[in-house]
C-alpha cells in the first residue's frame, strides 16, 4: 500500500476536538486491551477498525507495531477515505487497510471490522473439512445463518483486490472464516462487535474440544438456533460496557 499524504491541518484540528472521535478511540483502545486479556490477539499483529460517528469517510484503526496490551486511546489512528492519516502519530498496517477498506466500501450498514487470528477460530480454518457448526451450542447459535467462508489462502493480504474478494465472500453475513488464516467479524457497533468476537472464540473452543478424538457434534434444532440468534441482538453492547469497567479499575491508562 502506498500511504496517502497526511490530512490538512484544518481537518486534523476538527477531528482532534470531536467528542465522537475521542469516544471511538477510547472504545478501540478498550477492545485491544480486552482482547489481550482474553488471548484473542497476536501481540502487535491483527487489526480492528471502526467508522467515526459524525465524520463520514473517516475510520479509526489499530496503530501499526503497538502491542495490544499497551494500546491507549491516543495511539489509535484516524484515516481518511484514501487511507491518509488524519489524526495520530502512527500509520496503518499495510494488510489492515487492504482488508478493511474494501469491506467498508461494500457494507455501508456496518460500523466496525475486527480481524484476528484467535487460536480456536483459526484452528477450525486449518481443517480439511472447513466448517463452523452454527447449531453446536448456545454461543455458536448466536451466529446462526450469519457465517460465510473464504476458501482460498493466497498469502498475506497486501492489496485492495484481495480485500475486495473477502468482501464479496462475506456478502451480507457478519462472520467470515478465512481458510488457513483466521476470522473476520463485522458489526453495526464496536462494543457489540467485540462481545461477539469473544463469543465466537468461545464457540470455536467448545467445538475444538468436542471434536477431540473424532467425536461427532450433536447439533440443536434449527428452530432452537433461530431463537438464540434472535435473542443475541439485545445483549452485546451492555456486556462490553461491563467489560470496560474491569479496565477502568485495573488499566485506566487505556483512556489516555
Amino acid at each position: 500500500m502506498t500511504h496517502a499524504p497526511a490530512a490538512s491541518n484544518q481537518s486534523t484540528l476538527s477531528l482532534s476536538h470531536s467528542a465522537s472521535v475521542r469516544d471511538i478511540r477510547v472504545d478501540l483502545a478498550a477492545v485491544h486491551r480486552l482482547a489481550a486479556r482474553e488471548g484473542l490477539h497476536e501481540g502487535t499483529w491483527n487489526h480492528v477498525s471502526a467508522r467515526v460517528p459524525g465524520h463520514p469517510g473517516y475510520i479509526a484503526m489499530s496503530p501499526e507495531l503497538t502491542h495490544w496490551s499497551l494500546v491507549r486511546a491516543s495511539d489509535v489512528i484516524v484515516l481518511g477515505s484514501a487511507g491518509e492519516v488524519a489524526l495520530g502519530a502512527g500509520r496503518p498496517d499495510e494488510s489492515a487497510w487492504a482488508i478493511h477498506a474494501p469491506i467498508y466500501a461494500a457494507r455501508p450498514d456496518i460500523g466496525c471490522v475486527l480481524h484476528t487470528h484467535m487460536p480456536h477460530a483459526t484452528a477450525l480454518t486449518l481443517r480439511k473439512k472447513f466448517h463452523f457448526e452454527e447449531r453446536a451450542e448456545q454461543h455458536a447459535a448466536a451466529f446462526y445463518r450469519k457465517v460465510a467462508y473464504f476458501d482460498e489462502y493466497d498469502g498475506v493480504v497486501l492489496d485492495l483486490t484481495q480485500g475486495a474478494a473477502m468482501a464479496k465472500a462475506l456478502g451480507s453475513k457478519s462472520v467470515l472464516f478465512l481458510r488457513n488464516h483466521g476470522v473476520l467479524l463485522v458489526d453495526r457497533e464496536l462494543g457489540a462487535g467485540y462481545t461477539r468476537l469473544y463469543t465466537l472464540e468461545r464457540a470455536c473452543l467448545f467445538q475444538v474440544l468436542a471434536g477431540t478424538g473424532g467425536h461427532e457434534l450433536a447439533p440443536m434444532s434449527e428452530a432452537a438456533a433461530a431463537r438464540v440468534a434472535a435473542l443475541d441482538d439485545a445483549e452485546p453492547r451492555d456486556s462490553f460496557r461491563a467489560m470496560k469497567r474491569v479496565l477502568d479499575a485495573q488499566e485506566p491508562d487505556y483512556r489516555l
